[in-house]
């Protein structure tokens, strides 16, 4: 019995001694890392063990980085939990992601998009296997393969033009983020799945239900990914990622039929995956690329990157990608831009006038909807004042210096874009909607970073053309039959926003009026 008692103080004292050990252990890494930024000689705020300083970050949300910019100035350090370099010189910020690209070519790879079927597409891979899928992917949104892609967008403007002269004539209150939503939802599976979908007609779709499921997925896991990564892989083990695993096994099924039925030839479609299959096989030839994202010149692969094509995996990675990132993209931007000029009657008129003058009754196509110049300059507007990302993040694959501050291998840099959108130093009278900021004679006044809805240099927006162009054509559409106005629900401007998200909480309401 006493040699019973003495094993089980023994064990007692190694299992208190082991944790005190790694207590001390991680007590000692974690006063380290908060170090950090005091021995780089580098600003920022005080952080808190375990969560750093994002607990500020949560409270004050889209707020954080206009708070901290005034008070420590245009380049800090945060913790988020890990040390993150904050840049809001705009000087600082062209360096860091076009001058020094070499050193920061790699994003930080949210926990959410480490596991399959995230994990290979383009705003996660890394090094050579991103130069390689960009290299790729760039040529299929070329001016010559956008205008392939048209048909599928009018397709769904003439759906939404349908819906949007429904809604008028009832006079119904609309909530703009989930009505432009559906038709977002409804383009990307035009012109990535070629399929037909109407998702405010029939939203028990099953293309519709997985959809949102991918898009929306469980809200509630993605602190924890985030604040505490250690917990990632668990969750993953037992199956709580963010996206059920029915809806994207749903979606990487859509992908296979469809890569299947294009590789046959016996049809020749004009969406995303076809040209992914033609891009697979034209990948030796030279190909047209637009110079907003042609950035070839910068993506060498190393001598010991061989393969050639896309690998299964990076197809339908990319592909479900395309459908999340072009959604939000697509229905922040054109919810955000109806809902300021139903707010400025005055801007509204003048779109109007424009798309009446250039249009008439036609629908936009790939040359006219470039046309619509005053309508374009509503457009930044609205994505200058709610750009769908609030910052981009870059990481360093190598010691360097970043503003006399030297920077080492492995640490991450934040720009962030709503901040500079908002800074009255750079936009006198940020709250105010004024589409004149962006006239070409305003554009060359200013800085070429201090707008960057779809981000700079390299690992810009690979997208953006395809959601300039199909935002163009669906406002178009939309004011030629419908004049957005203000109604009850409106609360203009918009007070709260999610954190992390240009989401208002109080929603984006208006009234749609049909026109003369």
């Amino acid at each position: 019995m006493a040699n019973t008692e003495a094993g089980w103080l023994s064990l007692t004292t190694c299992l208190v001694v082991g944790v005190g050990t790694l207590t001390a252990l991680w007590l000692w890494r974690t006063c380290q890392v908060l170090m950090t930024f005091k021995r780089m000689g580098v600003p920022g705020p005080t952080p808190i063990p375990v969560f750093g300083n994002m607990l500020f970050m949560f409270k004050q949300g889209l707020n954080t980085f206009p708070i901290l910019n005034k008070q420590y100035g245009k380049i800090y350090g945060v913790f988020m939990p890990s040390p993150v370099l904050i840049i809001n010189d705009l000087d600082l910020i062209k360096d860091v992601a076009i001058k020094q690209f070499q050193s920061f070519p790699n994003r930080q790879i949210p926990n959410i998009f480490k596991v399959k079927p995230w994990n290979a597409n383009l705003l996660s891979v890394r090094g050579d296997q991103w130069k390689h899928v960009r290299g790729i992917l760039s040529p299929t949104f070329s001016s010559g393969k956008l205008k392939k892609m048209v048909p599928a967008v009018q397709r769904v403007v003439s759906n939404l033009v349908n819906n949007v002269t429904e809604k008028a004539k009832t006079g119904e209150m609309i909530e703009l983020k989930e009505f432009c939503g559906w038709f977002a939802m409804d383009v990307i599976a035009g012109v990535v799945f070629g399929l037909q979908v109407d998702s405010l007609q029939n939203p028990k779709d099953p293309f519709v239900y997985h959809a949102r499921n991918v898009l929306y997925g469980r809200q509630w896991v993605l602190p924890l990914y985030e604040t505490l990564p250690f917990l990632s892989t668990l969750l993953n083990k037992i199956g709580l990622t963010f996206s059920p695993k029915e809806s994207t096994d749903f979606f990487y099924n859509v992908t296979e039929a469809a890569l299947k039925e294009r590789r046959q030839e016996k049809e020749r479609f004009s969406d995303f995956l076809q040209l992914l299959v033609e891009a697979e096989k034209e990948q030796e030839a030279q190909q047209e690329v637009d110079a907003e994202i042609d950035h070839r010149s910068q993506l060498h692969t190393s001598s010991q990157w061989t393969r050639k094509g896309l690998s299964r995996e990076e197809v339908h990675s990319n592909a479900l990608t395309f459908f999340s990132a072009g959604h939000d993209t697509v229905s922040t931007a054109m919810s955000y831009t109806l809902f300021c000029l139903a707010a400025n009657p005055e801007c509204l008129h003048k779109a109007q006038q424009e798309v009446d003058d250039k249009l008439g009754k036609k629908p936009a196509d790939y040359s006219t909807a470039n046309e619509l110049v005053y309508l374009d300059m509503c457009l930044n507007e609205a994505l200058r004042m709610f750009p769908p990302g609030f910052y981009t993040m870059r990481e360093s694959i190598e010691d360097t210096e970043v503003g006399g501050y030297k920077v080492p291998k492995g640490m991450r840099a934040i720009f962030p874009f709503y901040a500079i959108h908002i800074d009255p130093e750079i936009w006198p009278n940020p709250t105010k909607y004024d589409p004149e900021r962006h006239t070409p004679e305003a554009r060359a006044t200013r800085h070429p970073c201090s707008f960057l809805p779809f981000g700079i240099g390299p690992r810009n927006c690979i997208g953006m053309r395809l959601a300039q162009l199909e935002l163009r054509m669906a406002l178009a559409a939309v004011l030629q039959r419908v004049t957005p106005v203000l109604c009850e629900k409106s609360v203009y401007p918009p007070k709260s926003f999610e954190f992390g998200r240009i989401t208002s909480t109080d929603g984006v309401w208006v009234k749609f009026q049909l026109r003369d």
